[in-house]
């Protein structure tokens, strides 16, 4: 059987990803991103789920949702 590789991200290259992906394409910071999804504001959540999936690689506790509790 063939090995799948595995992509292993810090949480500074998460970040990274977020703050430049929600930058470029929904003109937002990751945290207002974060905010938007949680309070229901985003208009296509499913055309942002790459951005979605790396927000859920990031544990609870982690200090970008402290501006973003709902």
């Amino acid at each position: 059987m063939d090995s799948v590789p595995i992509l292993e991200l810090s949480r500074e290259e998460i970040l990274d990803r977020l703050e430049r992906g929600s930058q470029r394409r929904l003109h937002m910071s990751a945290q207002e991103f974060v905010q938007a999804y949680r309070a229901g504001r985003l208009p296509d959540p499913g055309a942002v789920a790459d951005l979605l999936a790396l927000v859920f690689l990031l544990p609870d506790n982690d200090p970008l949702f402290d501006g973003a509790r709902a």
